[in-house]
């Protein structure tokens, strides 16, 4: 079964993760889901709000030229300020590689990016008029702010900026709540 959108592309193994990089971020657990693929437990530690922030990235490698990704966020905790493979300016502390952007292009449901299968998040009717990759603010349709005692999720489907540099998931959160309570869980994550 395929939990993407578009072609089914190669499942994210262990083996595929180049680095993981966090910043005010612990690691809580790295094991593999019902498919055999790669996944990450996070528990955001700093607030940020003009101080340190909090995010990480997970750089894949190329096991092929792959060009589209996709994966699954689970969430818990609230942010008046994130970003999902933001590109276009501030990533809250994601530790996204020198260019920033984790390698990825701009968010572009024209171009073919997506995020589907939403619950408690961007698609939900009371959230859906909020920009979907990016937010700093405490607006009522800002999905982060509402529900924060359990998961939220969304699968987002990505396309990469080939450059020849790595790329991959990066997500960071800034004016947010911390420690056990403020968790990402990334999964299903597939490259095509």
């Amino acid at each position: 079964m395929s939990f993407n959108y578009g072609p089914a592309g190669l499942i994210v193994t262990t083996e595929y993760i180049n680095s993981l990089n966090t910043t005010g971020a612990t690691v809580l657990s790295q094991s593999y889901d019902t498919d055999n693929g790669y996944t990450v437990t996070i528990q955001h530690d700093l607030a940020g709000c003009g101080g340190a922030e909090t995010g990480f990235f997970i750089e894949i490698k190329d096991p092929f030229p792959w060009r589209n990704m996709s994966c699954r966020f689970r969430l818990l905790g609230g942010a008046a300020c994130w970003s999902f493979m933001n590109t276009g300016g501030s990533n809250y502390g994601t530790a996204a590689g020198s260019s920033g952007t984790g390698y990825m292009l701009s968010y572009s449901e024209a171009a073919g990016d997506r995020i589907i299968r939403t619950y408690l998040a961007q698609d939900d009717p009371q959230f859906a008029t909020h920009d979907k990759v990016f937010a700093c603010d405490n607006d009522t349709n800002n999905f982060m702010r509402y529900n924060t005692g359990e998961y939220r999720s969304f699968t987002m489907v990505r396309r990469r900026n080939v450059n020849g540099s790595l790329a991959g998931v990066h997500h960071g959160r800034s004016c947010n709540s911390t420690g056990g309570g403020s968790i990402t869980i990334v999964d299903q994550i597939r490259i095509w």
